[in-house]
């Protein structure tokens, strides 16, 4: 929580309650300047924390209730008074005047984006209120070439948002300035590895997130992801400091054209959000590395049916795909399979070995026969 958000908070709690009060973070500890019980540097919270529950226990202290303070559907910390769980008059009255001056502040602190802030947003997390043509019109509008293959990356600057913006950047106007210094400081990072490559788009999208349409002209797009994965903390050093922490990426499949960047941006957006719930420990989240996650969580019917296309685009023999289908079907069984097709299980080995030789993917591996099986499914129900 900012300390300019808390000092607010505390001090307009105390004109309307004339008794102690403390707010405290998520882990329990007091904010400087905010905690009326001096002797106690720490307020445990053993309940879990959900926004349905108006205040919850503080371990130890029978005479104290926390109540969650939620910012942007987030917790931001805890209101500690004294009370009792059954005064739920008072505890309703702290937690809509909280809630208010929480929602004064955020409003009033809210960065004002720009143009590029503003499209970066858009394909982000509204693909579809854009088309290709508007997108066309806007890129070209901002200065940007239309004739580039590109990725989407999404570069996520842990802290960038609770401890820089919030911080920091008071008022309103140095806010805005903290943002377009950092977009700077990323062109610079991205421009100084890859000097070739600088018509690059770069947008900040809310909370601790910029997305990037990475130029790519003169640079291979595998390589261009070897290269970020290998070498993510030489080009990322730069980007942190005593209140940016750490620095994750998300890349999306190449755009080859205009119409192409729409969905790719908003992949890199739902790689970054699936791949740190699947694996947080990583760096660097690619489609390729998460599997069929993202195609699955994903609402877009388009991208299921791209899905099975590019699974299944190779095979085009008959034969082969009545074998795929039976074999599946069989629970990935060699016998049943040749009872089925009535042929003899070495010929099933034969045709399995040119599915695999063709489509790159072994229907006797289980990861690769889910993904076969579901592309069946979706070029069945989507075309």
């Amino acid at each position: 929580m900012s300390p300019l958000l808390v000092q607010q908070l505390y001090q307009q709690v105390k004109q309307v309650i004339t008794r102690s009060i403390a707010i405290i973070d998520r882990n329990g500890k007091p904010y400087p300047g905010a905690n009326d019980f001096a002797p106690i540097k720490e307020f445990p919270i053993r309940d879990t924390i959900s926004p349905e529950k108006r205040s919850v226990a503080v371990d130890g202290k029978a005479h104290l209730r926390a109540l969650p303070l939620f910012q942007q559907g987030k917790l931001s910390g805890l209101l500690v008074i004294e009370t009792s769980e059954e005064d739920s008059q008072t505890i309703q009255v702290l937690l809509s005047l909280a809630e208010l001056i929480i929602q004064q502040f955020v409003d009033t602190h809210k960065p004002k984006p720009d143009a590029v802030d503003l499209l970066m947003t858009r394909l982000a997390y509204r693909p579809s209120t854009i088309d290709t043509e508007e997108l066309e019109q806007q890129m070209a509008a901002l200065g940007f070439r239309l004739d580039l293959q590109r990725a989407s990356i999404v570069l996520k600057l842990s802290g960038f948002w609770d401890n820089y913006l919030q911080s920091v950047g008071q008022p309103l106007g140095e806010k805005q300035n903290l943002i377009a210094a950092k977009k700077h400081d990323i062109e610079q990072a991205l421009t100084s590895f890859f000097s070739k490559n600088q018509d690059n788009v770069i947008g900040y999208i809310g909370n601790d997130s910029f997305l990037v349409l990475k130029d790519l002209s003169t640079t291979d797009y595998q390589r261009f992801c070897e290269l970020i994965t290998t070498h993510l903390s030489e080009i990322t050093d730069a980007l942190k400091n005593v209140h940016i922490t750490d620095v994750k990426v998300s890349i999306s499949s190449a755009a080859n054209s205009i119409d192409e960047l729409i969905p790719s941006a908003r992949e890199a957006v739902e790689i970054l959000e699936i791949g740190e719930r699947v694996d947080p420990s990583k760096k660097v989240y690619r489609k390729e590395g998460l599997g069929i996650i993202p195609m699955l969580l994903s609402n877009s019917t388009e991208s299921k049916r791209t899905f099975a296309e590019e699974v299944l685009r190779k095979l085009n023999d008959e034969e082969l795909l009545v074998t795929l289908q039976a074999f599946l079907s069989a629970n990935l069984n060699l016998t049943q399979t040749a009872e089925v097709l009535k042929v003899h299980r070495n010929t099933v080995i034969y045709r399995l070995d040119k599915i695999e030789e063709l489509l790159g993917k072994d229907p006797r591996n289980f990861e690769d026969a889910v993904s076969l099986y579901i592309a069946l499914r979706f070029r069945q129900i989507f075309g």
